[in-house]
């Protein structure tokens, strides 16, 4: 692939990132809403069968490609995904939105190790500024607003990130040979049926389920485990996991965005200079490409 397609692949993968972090950062302040009578497991659940239905769907009408992928690493890409999802739940019940936000920026520093293990994906000197920028802009836009009152709460805050870190490797293996929507598919396939057994064995996780929850539920699995994931894996044929995920670190500000229409939030400097590193990062990741070429 010459420099100039190249660089055009490279910024269609960063604008479907984009788009993918718009729908992405809706679903924590819809899951807040949903927990009010949902467990971790059971909202878990739903989410990842809703997501396989809506994905199904996608496949039918559009793709008409359904394909077994028969590869071993897609039950990981399942389990990595169904447990990541679990304690992203149990942070958000413990904590607030913006706090369990911030610190999953720490997700960054996981996929660049993962990505550098297992694809050999090799940073520049401007991804390295990128990332410390994108983490210092987290922290200005977050600055007064984090809530550190569970221990639980922050371990799952810590450990969710890695768990999709993790998945987003599996998948940008296996989106290279298979459809990224047949791929999206197994992964909500084999959460669903790990969650739900996990479900079954322990006792009350189907009760008290309320309607109006499940409604939040099902627009945030919408937005996020379908449409949003979506349009990240697709992404990944194009750019490379790290750099994908420079992109989504501009998700603590889109989240207080969000935010600010439920809970009430105070536009200030810190915000101002967060918001402005966070959008520097993601202009050097469009701008500069890495040494072991973005496209897939």
């Amino acid at each position: 692939m010459d420099n100039s397609n190249t660089k055009k692949a490279q910024r269609l993968g960063v604008e479907l990132n984009l788009i993918s972090l718009l729908f992405s950062s809706i679903s924590p302040v819809l899951n807040k809403f949903s927990l009010v009578s949902l467990n971790p497991i059971l909202g878990a659940l739903f989410t990842s069968v809703f997501a396989a239905i809506f994905n199904l769907i996608l496949i039918y009408f559009m793709y008409h490609d359904f394909s077994v992928i028969k590869d071993k690493w897609v039950i990981f890409l399942g389990l990595t995904n169904g447990v990541g999802v679990i304690l992203q739940y149990v942070a958000l019940s413990l904590l607030s939105p913006v706090t369990v936000t911030l610190i999953a920026r720490i997700y960054l520093v996981y996929v660049f190790v993962l990505s550098y293990i297992f694809l050999k994906e090799r940073l520049t000197r401007w991804d390295y500024l990128a990332v410390i920028l994108c983490i210092l802009g987290s922290i200005f836009v977050s600055s007064g607003r984090v809530q550190i009152d569970s221990f639980w709460g922050i371990v799952c805050a810590f450990v969710y990130p890695f768990m999709y870190a993790a998945n987003n490797i599996i998948a940008k293996y296996l989106v290279k040979d298979n459809n990224p929507g047949n791929v999206l598919f197994y992964n909500h396939l084999v959460s669903a049926g790990l969650l739900l057994i996990t479900g079954v064995l322990i006792p009350g996780t189907f009760a008290g389920i309320k309607a109006q929850a499940v409604t939040f539920n099902f627009f945030g699995a919408f937005f996020n485990g379908f449409l949003s994931l979506l349009l990240f894996y697709t992404s990944l044929k194009f750019i490379t996991a790290g750099k994908a995920n420079i992109v989504r670190a501009l998700g603590p500000l889109v989240v207080i965005v969000y935010s600010y229409f439920f809970f009430p939030i105070d536009i200030t400097a810190n915000i101002i200079i967060g918001a402005l590193l966070l959008i520097i990062s993601t202009t050097i990741v469009t701008m500069t490409k890495s040494r072991s070429g973005d496209a897939a």
